[in-house]
């Protein structure tokens, strides 16, 4: 018996066959996925890389470059007490302007004072006692001369006297040294300037080992600008030089006077310290401020050539 397909049949099975399309990964059909490569997302560029602060510029060397400062007082003096004990008295306050030699504390002298009044009091007693050696030699001498004592008691009295001369000499020495040490509870101002920091009170306990700092006296009137620059900048340098170095903090830019060169390289950083100063008579300018010192190829021209 002959079978017969109908033919909307056929019709359907034609249409499924085209709307599957050829199989994926079929051996000799490219996939519609696999004929373009993929497409990467775009890679970000790096970010800059800053220099450390305090770096030197990366700027060539023949041009200008600005390096990091350390901005310190001229001098300056921490001052603590040549003999331990109690504050007695601070005579100065932080800010306060001092003169060389000026009294700035005093401590308490405590034992010193009765050490003065005993050495005094063994002086006293010493020439009484050479006083009355002298009168004894005086008499001896004389009986001696009348021929009523011999030669040895002379002698005796002799060496009495010479004795008591010594003792009251080793008597003047020790009222000396305990009035210098009295004198040492009183510190002075080694230079002039003003008291940056007071560290202690009236009434503390201070120590003379280990030292016990009490004010902190610097000379301001001038700074001293400290910068390390790369060696290749050496021939830019010399000593009476004049550098220019920025406060940006005031915003002002000051010349300052190269003082030294230090003698020496650091071997790992390859720099080498600069040591300038600069003017401060109007007292715009205080020691750790932010500072930044600017450095040429070439040598710069000595104070007295910079133009105001």
């Amino acid at each position: 018996m002959t079978r017969h397909t109908s033919l909307p049949a056929l019709a359907l099975l034609a249409l499924a066959l085209a709307a599957c399309g050829p199989a994926e990964g079929a051996p000799g059909l490219p996939s519609a996925k696999s004929a373009a490569p993929p497409v990467l997302p775009e890679r970000e560029a790096d970010p800059p890389q800053l220099a450390p602060a305090g770096a030197p510029s990366a700027a060539p060397a023949s041009g200008e470059a600005r390096f990091v400062a350390t901005v310190l007082p001229r001098e300056s003096a921490e001052l603590g007490p040549k003999m331990s004990g109690s504050l007695a008295a601070i005579t100065v306050a932080e800010g306060d302007q001092v003169k060389k030699g000026q009294l700035l504390f005093r401590v308490n002298p405590g034992t010193m004072r009765l050490q003065v009044d005993s050495a005094e009091a063994g002086l006293a007693g010493a020439q009484l006692a050479r006083d009355e050696a002298q009168r004894e030699l005086d008499r001896q001498q004389k009986l001696a001369a009348k021929g009523t004592v011999g030669a040895v008691n002379v002698e005796r009295a002799q060496a009495n006297f010479d004795a008591a001369v010594n003792a009251v000499e080793r008597a003047e020495v020790g009222v000396s040294l305990s009035k210098r040490a009295l004198t040492e509870a009183a510190v002075v101002s080694p230079i002039s300037g003003v008291v940056a920091a007071k560290l202690k009170s009236v009434g503390e306990t201070v120590t003379m080992m280990p030292p016990t700092i009490v004010l902190i006296v610097q000379d301001q009137s001038a700074l001293e600008v400290r910068v390390r620059v790369p060696e290749n900048r050496l021939r830019a340098l010399r000593p009476g030089g004049a550098l220019t170095v920025h406060f940006t903090a005031l915003g002002l830019a000051r010349e300052a006077v190269i003082k030294r060169v230090q003698p020496t390289i650091d071997p790992i950083t390859r720099t080498v310290e600069i040591v300038a100063e600069v003017d401060n008579s109007d007292d715009m300018l205080r020691p750790g401020m932010y500072a930044e010192v600017v450095v040429g190829a070439e040598a710069p021209k000595t104070a007295s050539e910079v133009q105001p």
